[in-house]
C-alpha cells in the first residue's frame, strides 16, 4: 500500500516530462508544497510553489543548451507555478512522470481541475444562498428544476 512520505506543510521536489511532438522532451522540476492528504486515494494535495529547474533533452537523450529552454512551452511550463494539483504518494520519490503534451497545453484538464472544482462548488454556494434568500422551503427542489426558458 503507498504511503505519503510528506505531511502538510512539508515539500518535495515533482518532476515533470513531456515528450513534444518533434520527439523530444522538455522536463520541468517544481516545489510542491503538501497542503492536505487523501488517504483514501492515496494522493496528496500540493501547490507547486516555484518552478525550480528545467531541460529540454533531443531525439538522442541529450541535453539541449539552456537557451533552449525559451518559447511557447517553456511559457505554459511557467504559467504552472501556483497550481494546485491531486498528485499520488508514489509521485514523491523524485522519479519524473511523463505526462501527456495535452495536459501542459490545458487540452487536459489535469492542471486545473482543483481550480475548476473549487469555482464550481462556489457556484453552488452561490445559488444556494440566492434560493435561501428567496425563502425557499425546499431547495433541493428548485435547484432540480431546468432553467426558465426566454423564448421571445
Amino acid at each position: 500500500m503507498p504511503e505519503a512520505h510528506y505531511e502538510p506543510g512539508q515539500s518535495f521536489p515533482l518532476q515533470f516530462a513531456w515528450r513534444m511532438p518533434d520527439g523530444e522532451y522538455l522536463r520541468a522540476v517544481f516545489r510542491a508544497d503538501v497542503l492536505e492528504l487523501v488517504p483514501g486515494a492515496d494522493k496528496y494535495i500540493v501547490r507547486l510553489s516555484e518552478f525550480l529547474a528545467g531541460r529540454e533533452d533531443d531525439n538522442e537523450g541529450n541535453v539541449k543548451p539552456l537557451e533552449s529552454l525559451e518559447g511557447e512551452y517553456w511559457d505554459m511550463v511557467r504559467g504552472l507555478d501556483g497550481r494546485t494539483i491531486t498528485i499520488a504518494y508514489e509521485a514523491d520519490d523524485g522519479h519524473p512522470l511523463y505526462m501527456r503534451l495535452a495536459t501542459l497545453t490545458g487540452e487536459h484538464n489535469f492542471f486545473t481541475r482543483h481550480e475548476d472544482v473549487e469555482v464550481i462548488a462556489r457556484g453552488i454556494m452561490a445559488r444556494m444562498e440566492r434560493l435561501q434568500g428567496k425563502g425557499s422551503q425546499n431547495i433541493s427542489d428548485e435547484i432540480d428544476q431546468p432553467p426558465a426558458s426566454h423564448d421571445d
